[in-house]
């Protein structure tokens, strides 16, 4: 009786080029590389804010924000602090003694953000530390033959804030924030505009501040 036996073949191997596999691997981290470092929304080299929100608490603030990497941002401010009514209300007692703040009480500051991209970058949640001198006077006529009783301030104003930025597929983008700043007064005098009795000084005190905005700002640049 005769048998067939048969041959059992080597198992074939496939040799891979180590080059190819060099090659693929770095292909394939750039490519993840880029999907977790880029974003569809990305921040432009600069960002004008106006938060309108500041009329109804210590004023309108216009931010002027330099944005890079992607995340960060810093800038300059300005705060008109005679167009926000929760301001007129503590310099003047709240409407109650006849006094009115004066145009020009303002801050100049600067802040720093971080804003963190989730996604493709359009929802960005941030923190943002600030600094600002607020100076400002408001003044009463009390009658009599002295002139009007003026009141001059200035304080260095501390401030912390939590928000969240939406971008747009334009140049338009809203942001929300809440947060509390450090008011310290450094100047609190009082004197009577014709009275050669002199000049008081008043208590310096600090306040701790509540802090609301409301941002539309457009980006500029690439």
């Amino acid at each position: 009786m005769a048998f067939k036996i048969n041959a059992i073949e080597p198992e074939k191997t496939h040799t891979l080029n180590p080059l190819l596999s060099d090659y693929n691997n770095s292909y394939n981290y750039k490519t993840k590389y880029a999907l977790t470092t880029n974003s569809e929304f990305d921040l432009a080299l600069m960002n004008l804010q106006v938060d309108f929100l500041g009329i109804v608490f210590f004023g309108p603030q216009v931010t002027f924000d330099f944005q890079f990497a992607n995340m960060f941002a810093v800038g300059p401010y300005v705060r008109w602090h005679y167009a926000g009514v929760f301001y007129q209300g503590m310099v003047t007692d709240w409407f109650s003694d006849g006094s009115s703040a004066s145009l020009a009480s303002y801050s100049l500051g600067v802040q720093a953000k971080v804003l963190i991209p989730v996604g493709t970058g359009q929802h960005r949640p941030y923190f943002e530390l600030g600094y600002e001198k607020s100076r400002g006077s408001d003044s009463y006529d009390p009658g009599g033959t002295y002139g009007d009783h003026i009141y001059e301030y200035e304080s260095n104003v501390f401030h912390f804030n939590v928000g969240y930025r939406l971008l747009t597929e334009s140049s338009f983008n809203l942001s929300a924030a809440l947060g509390i700043g450090i008011s310290k007064e450094t100047k609190n005098i009082d004197y009577y505009e014709i009275d050669e009795g002199g000049v008081d000084y008043n208590t310096l005190e600090t306040r701790v501040l509540p802090m609301v905005q409301l941002i539309m700002g457009w980006q500029l640049g690439k």
